[in-house]
């Protein structure tokens, strides 16, 4: 089979791109309308139509496939199981670029898969962003007991967050061994850990 033009690949790189841009706010925005519809429904008792409701959400984040960046850049997420005691875990994040305090990006209801015995990660793509912050905030959490093991900004091949200041909305119990500061030490079997039933937040300082 002959290879196709160069410009060809280029165009429709482009394409998709636009496309992208364009659809992803309004993915957000909707995605946004059906978790507190869902969370209203569910408060009301009303169980089926949370299900329901969860079903669209699945639904559209399955569709949610995100496009390589030709700089290869990606943020990548690894849940945490507690050690392997299989009590605590993350379900959905949301994760934002800034540079000088404005959010110059974001992707949000990110689905992290969750095992009781081994760690799982998801990889991110991320355009190619002067960006000096990255935030990951827990939204959905296994039996309201969430956190993170490790979290990794590759730009230009480089992790940026290694080693990077972390600030935490909480930890559980003020324990040290499970502070922010574990999510970029490069050990993916040390952990954060937000107090139980709370979402919460991990804002990293990146490296130049």
């Amino acid at each position: 089979m002959a290879a196709e033009p160069s410009e060809l690949t280029a165009v429709r790189a482009s394409y998709q791109k636009q496309i992208q841009s364009a659809t992803e706010p309004i993915n957000a925005r909707y995605l946004e309308f059906l978790e507190n519809l869902k969370k209203t429904l569910g408060g009301a008792g009303d169980l089926e139509g949370a299900v329901a409701v969860q079903k669209g959400i699945d639904t559209i984040a399955a569709l949610q496939v995100a496009l390589p960046t030709s700089e290869g850049d990606k943020i990548v997420v690894w849940n945490q199981n507690n050690g392997g005691k299989g009590d605590r875990g993350s379900k959905k994040v949301n994760v934002s670029l800034f540079k000088d305090g404005r959010e110059v990006w974001n992707k949000k209801f990110v689905k992290i898969e969750w095992d009781s015995a081994t760690l799982r990660s998801v990889e991110i793509p991320v355009p190619a962003i002067n960006a000096d912050k990255l935030r990951v905030q827990i939204t959905d959490s296994l039996d309201g007991k969430g956190g993170l093991s490790e979290v990794a900004y590759f730009r230009g091949g480089k992790n940026v967050a290694l080693g990077g200041a972390v600030t935490v909305s909480a930890t559980w119990e003020n324990n040290p061994k499970h502070a922010g500061t574990m999510l970029t030490d490069g050990v993916q079997s040390t952990f954060w850990l937000l107090p139980n039933n709370e979402d919460g937040w991990a804002e990293i300082t990146l490296k130049p």
